[in-house]
């Protein structure tokens, strides 16, 4: 990632870079899994290819963040192993901003860039603020739902039935169906059974058109959100038999064929009798 010394003090009055509440602090807000970029360079302006700067975490126990030295880095804490880097082609222009990848919520906090052998000596300080999201979380968080069960139930002069399961939640989750857009449709009251302190939500939708449809379950109390997918052919306004019930057609044509080709083969046959001691061969021709 590139960035000149214009764009980096640019940041500073964008959206998702302000001045904080403190003087002299900037405050940056990014969504969870983001890149957080966060912004500093000496009041000199002077080259840092050859300088010394840290970023550190404040009042936390693993505050070291990254430092660079004269072309040789080293990333702090293992919570930032792989996740920060620095604009390598800007030192020269004095950014010493650092970028931190995947923003955590945990990444939240103030930050202090320090200038150690600049005379006078320097520091600059950022509050970064990771702002969630709901996504999937299910085996992260107690009570987050596993992905939900798409089933195509039945088929009416409507259109297409379809039942949306979601199972052993808690909370108790939203869940909604969805269009290749993110439209939420039309559906019927949600069926809700409670057993353990866990939640099973059944919903039902009938579709009318042919699109990518989704079943969506949401749990904004913890964050989480899990969705499942299905693609459903209609054509006005009925299924598309190509898709569905012409299947069944020409499975039970092929299975009479099947049956008929049975019934024929058996007759060249030669079913063995046993007569005491005596033993008969007969073809089961000779009693058809």
């Amino acid at each position: 990632m590139k960035l000149t010394m214009l764009t980096a003090l640019t940041l500073l009055l964008l959206p998702g870079s302000t001045r904080g509440d403190k003087p002299g602090v900037v405050k940056v807000f990014v969504q969870e899994d983001s890149d957080a970029i966060l912004p500093c360079s000496p009041s000199t302006k002077e080259s840092l290819v050859f300088k010394t700067f840290d970023w550190i975490k404040e009042n936390d126990r693993q505050r070291d963040v990254f430092l660079y030295q004269s072309g040789v880095t080293k990333t702090g804490a293992d919570k930032f192993k792989d996740r920060v880097s620095y604009f390598t082609d800007e030192l020269k222009n004095g950014n010493a901003s650092i970028i931190i990848g995947n923003a955590k919520m945990e990444d939240s906090g103030n930050y202090t860039c320090i200038f150690l052998y600049l005379v006078p000596r320097e520091s600059f300080h950022v509050e970064l603020v990771v702002e969630p999201v709901l996504k999937d979380r299910y085996g992260k968080i107690e009570g987050a739902s596993s992905k939900p069960h798409i089933m195509r139930v039945n088929v009416t002069e409507d259109g297409v039935q379809l039942h949306c399961l979601v199972q052993g939640a808690f909370p108790k989750p939203e869940v909604e169906f969805q269009d290749s857009a993110g439209k939420v449709l039309p559906a019927e009251e949600p069926q809700v059974l409670e057993s353990g302190q866990r939640y099973t939500v059944t919903l039902i939708t009938t579709l009318t058109k042919t699109d990518d449809f989704r079943c969506v379950a949401k749990q904004k109390e913890i964050l989480h959100e899990t969705s499942a997918e299905i693609y459903v052919s209609v054509r006005d306004k009925h299924v598309d038999v190509t898709g569905w019930f012409v299947g069944f057609f020409f499975l039970g044509v092929f299975s009479l064929a099947a049956v008929q080709a049975l019934l024929v083969r058996t007759k060249h046959i030669k079913i063995q009798f046993i007569k005491g001691p005596c033993q008969q061969t007969k073809s089961s021709g000779d009693f058809l």
